[in-house]
């Protein structure tokens, strides 16, 4: 069987990786995969936030954690932080951790005065967080530790980091600009290149992000969020961290400005600055000047770019024998950091459909894959609106307009008026697949201030249950930019 990846960003290197780690192992196997990518089409390198599900999948990839760190500039994060989105001062912190507490304790908590914040009863990272704790030990093997965590990383170097590491193991790498699709019927039979012979292959992985270059012209049907999600655009800078007592927060912080919010992700040596927000509200110009001033001066000279995006999904991503993954097959708003996320589920999805031998038909595998794809790229926008319906702040336009458009999402609103009745619940979710359980939901709900129209009735907490606990792991980690420095000196 002969895979051609069309595409080699953080995507088509994931899909790769998959596909190796799964069908042939740590060496050439039964399938052939090339992934081809063009001098001419830059990456969108801004992917550089990740959810714990990453950790699952560089072990599934063989890779070493220490190896990632290193060459992608990463460090460690707990979870994000909501700053202003309910009123200026206000925070919400959505934490990977939850203790094990009271089934109850939701409704215990907002029977009392909502003190402290819910986050900092029912996980430990609050506390973490506030003490720039480590999530592992130094000595602790890879991946592992008392709570779940994830990685800020450089998105164009962890994708030629997984491009060296698959190269080695039998993976082709072969550089082409594609100038045509040759089709007969559903099935692409050949590809033009510029400067080269055609390509061919059994089955195509479409990774060519937004246009989408491989899917049939009129299979182009786009499954629009826009009138539930109203962000469109985002303006990016990278600002260089050369001051030797810089360390990076572990957590990744999504503050809120007039128009949509803007992030700042701490890399080792780097941060990666950014501010996602609506062009109906907001112009090009306005946006970058707005994350610069809330940059500082010393971010007059670095450059800037401006990305544009639909917020949306294929109806279809898998057509004939080529499969959308990654940008090509859908894309939202980068507020939960599930853009890799969605490129490693729909590679694991391919895996699970994939075709026993060149020549069968593909059209049932297509189905279910586009099933599995549609139903995870819903739970997900359901869940980024949640942010936009429950948080408090209206006192701009658009902040207004947010919170009206996402309650369009007839699912959104069943859930919300369900939990005016009672917390959320895991029996509220029938998602399997989904990253964000109902804790998740949870978290983003009472953190944003959310309220049900009558409190529980119930005990007040204490003020931290699991106290103890969270002492202990506060005695127990490292400082963290301690452990980064441990590990890059663990990897000379």
């Amino acid at each position: 069987m002969r895979v051609t990846i069309v595409g080699g960003g953080s995507a088509g290197w994931i899909a790769a990786a998959t596909l190796q780690a799964q069908l042939n192992g740590t060496g050439p196997g039964p399938v052939s995969i090339t992934v081809v990518e063009s001098p001419k089409a830059p990456r969108i390198g801004v992917g550089e936030a990740t959810i714990p599900t990453m950790r699952d999948m560089l072990r599934r990839f063989g890779l070493s954690e220490r190896g990632v760190l290193a060459a992608c500039d990463a460090s460690f994060k707990h979870g994000i932080r909501f700053d202003d989105w309910s009123g200026p001062g206000s925070r919400c912190l959505h934490p990977f951790h939850r203790h094990a507490l009271p089934r109850d304790i939701a409704a215990r908590w907002l029977a009392s005065s909502g003190e402290p914040p819910f986050a900092a009863i029912a996980s430990a990272q609050a506390a973490l967080i506030a003490h720039e704790r480590a999530p592992r030990p130094a000595g602790a093997p890879e991946f592992t530790g008392p709570v779940p965590y994830a990685y800020h990383l450089d998105a164009e170097k962890f994708a030629e980091y997984l491009a060296g590491a698959l190269t080695s193991r039998g993976v082709t790498r072969q550089s082409a600009h594609v100038t045509g699709v040759l089709r007969e019927g559903e099935t692409v039979t050949a590809l033009r290149t510029e400067d080269g012979p055609p390509l061919s292959a059994d089955l195509w992985v479409d990774c060519t992000g937004f246009a989408g270059l491989l899917l049939p012209e009129e299979g182009r049907d786009w499954v629009s969020y826009a009138d539930r999600l109203l962000c469109d655009r985002a303006v990016t800078m990278r600002v260089p961290e050369d001051d030797p007592a810089y360390t990076p927060a572990p957590f990744t912080r999504a503050r809120a400005l007039e128009a949509g919010w803007c992030w700042d992700i701490g890399l080792r040596h780097r941060r990666g600055r950014g501010y996602v927000y609506s062009s109906a509200h907001l112009s090009d110009d306005e946006a970058e000047a707005a994350l610069r001033a809330e940059e500082g001066q010393h971010s007059a000279e670095l450059p800037g770019r401006v990305i544009h995006f639909t917020p949306g999904r294929r109806a279809a991503p898998w057509q004939g024998n080529v499969v959308a993954l990654g940008l090509a097959a859908g894309f939202l708003e980068p507020l939960e950091s599930t853009g890799l996320f969605l490129a490693d589920f729909a590679a694991r999805a391919l895996v699970e459909m994939f075709p026993a031998a060149p020549g069968l038909p593909m059209q049932p595998l297509a189905r279910r894959y586009n099933a599995l794809l549609t139903e995870m790229h819903d739970d997900l926008a359901d869940f980024l609106a949640l942010h936009y319906a429950v948080a408090q702040r209206r006192d701009t336009t658009f902040w207004r307009d947010a919170a009206e458009a996402a309650l369009r999402s007839e699912r959104l609103r069943d859930l919300l008026e369900l939990w005016q009745l009672r917390p959320p619940s895991f029996a509220d979710f029938s998602y399997r697949y989904s990253p964000f359980s109902h804790t998740a939901w949870e978290f983003i709900l009472l953190g944003m201030g959310w309220r049900p129209a009558t409190a529980p009735a119930g005990t007040t907490p204490c003020a931290a249950p699991a106290e103890a606990l969270t002492r202990q792991m506060l005695d127990a980690l490292p400082d963290h930019g301690t452990l980064l420095r441990h590990l890059a000196q663990a990897g000379r």
